[in-house]
């Protein structure tokens, strides 16, 4: 989700980011509409920290190793913002600041009448983008550099003492010096600048030429978005950072993180569900129409059919003399299935077997070359429910048709075969 503004708080004071403006703003002031914070905590210490043991356990291992070295003073937070986990230990990045601070901005954020979720500066290193590079991060005077390839992750960070650029050549030198005394070799992918929010960024790429001149290749500046303050211009590369971190970045309980990302795929579900409806109704339409085609097909088929039966019937009962032995018994055997139809026959016996009787087969059988054709019906009476049976014959006498009893296919127990004619000559089913 983009949210309505952005908002730096750092040693320069507090910072809205919004509409293609930079304000300043009243420390701890209410904000209107949904916003990221970024901060910049003052009394804080980002690192890379090994740490021993289950990975779980990293927070504390960190907060007890910043207590030692007395960096920041009474309680602590700690921030892991990103960990690397090996066999039996884990390498983290993180940020320790102090419980109170922590809290106050908590407080803050959580009277806010819209999304308000807190991401500390060094959460802005969780991008993807940012494997195999050298990321450089000027605020102010602080510089702030991260690296992660290999498996392993470096920091460095410095300070300058003025505020002039020239100020910033020292620092950078130093930044360099620490990362390669820490182990690092490189960065792969190269180095990208950028500025949280510069004034100029003809200033950012003269910065740029000194950490060429430090031996780092491929050194380019991050896309950066420019903002009015008052009547001068500035830019800064968190938009362009907060696109592209880890939502892991955000300092906010889990459910809150979920909120602020449910709300980022609600225009694109709305308008799946539009194009769902609009397909389902075309297809409704499209259904109904074929539909009423297959009936209609339907209903002149069966008329078709009922008119040849009645044509084969008369042909079977008035001409079949006129035709030849042979004719004429094709004739009656049509005749039959005609007007004694085998599906409404499969429908009666299926009627007719209830539980307890199971049909196996209906066939139309002639016993000899001169017999009438008959339906035959096999099947398997389950157990001795010898009372089913009875009932399923009564059942077929009922719907007009005469059982003779034959041998079955089947040996199995329970078997039976009945050859079944019309009780009446003539009589349909």
């Amino acid at each position: 989700m983009k949210p309505d503004q952005i908002i730096l708080v750092c040693a320069q004071g507090w910072f809205q980011l919004a509409e293609g403006r930079c304000r300043e703003l009243q420390p701890w002031a209410d904000v209107k509409g949904s916003a990221l914070v970024v901060v910049e905590f003052a009394q804080s210490q980002v690192g890379v920290q090994s740490c021993k043991g289950k990975a779980e356990y990293a927070a504390a291992i960190i907060e007890k190793a910043v207590r030692a070295e007395g960096a920041v003073d009474g309680p602590l937070q700690v921030f892991v913002h990103r960990q690397i986990r090996h066999n039996d230990s884990s390498t983290v990045l993180y940020t320790a600041i102090p419980l109170d601070v922590w809290q106050q901005f908590q407080t803050w954020s959580r009277r806010q009448p819209d999304h308000c979720l807190i991401v500390p500066l060094a959460g802005l290193f969780l991008g993807k983008a940012a494997d195999d590079q050298l990321q450089v991060l000027r605020i102010g005077s602080q510089l702030h550099a991260f690296s992660a390839a290999g498996g392993k992750m470096h920091y460095a960070g410095a300070t300058a003492i003025g505020s002039d650029p020239a100020d910033l050549h020292a620092p950078l030198r130093t930044v360099v010096m620490q990362l390669k005394a820490g182990g690092w070799t490189g960065a792969p992918k190269g180095v990208r600048w950028g500025g949280v929010l510069a004034d100029d960024l003809d200033v950012e790429r003269g910065l740029l030429g000194k950490l060429a001149e430090a031996g780092l290749n491929d050194v380019r500046l991050m896309p950066h978005e420019s903002f009015r303050i008052g009547d001068a211009a500035s830019a800064s590369a968190l938009p362009q950072l907060l696109d592209a971190m880890d939502t892991q970045a955000i300092q906010a309980p889990w459910l809150g993180r979920m909120a602020w990302l449910s709300e980022s795929y609600v225009v694109p579900l709305a308008a799946l569900i539009a194009v769902m409806t609009v397909g389902l109704g075309a297809f409704a339409f499209f259904s109904n129409h074929l539909i009423a085609q297959e009936r209609t097909a339907l209903q002149a088929l069966q008329s078709e059919t009922e008119q040849l039966r009645q044509r084969v019937s008369q042909v079977g009962q008035a001409n079949a003399a006129a035709l030849d032995p042979e004719a004429a018994t094709f004739v009656r055997q049509l005749g039959f299935a005609a007007v004694h139809d085998p599906i409404r026959m499969l429908a009666t016996v299926r009627q007719a077997a209830r539980p307890g009787v199971r049909v196996q087969r209906v066939q139309l059988v002639k016993t000899d070359s001169q017999a009438k054709p008959r339906f035959r019906v096999d099947g398997v009476v389950d157990g001795q429910a010898n009372q089913e049976l009875r009932r399923f014959l009564a059942e077929l006498l009922a719907q007009g048709w005469q059982v003779e009893s034959v041998s079955p296919n089947d040996g199995s127990p329970g078997a039976f075969a009945y050859l079944l004619k019309p009780a009446a000559p003539g009589k349909s089913v």
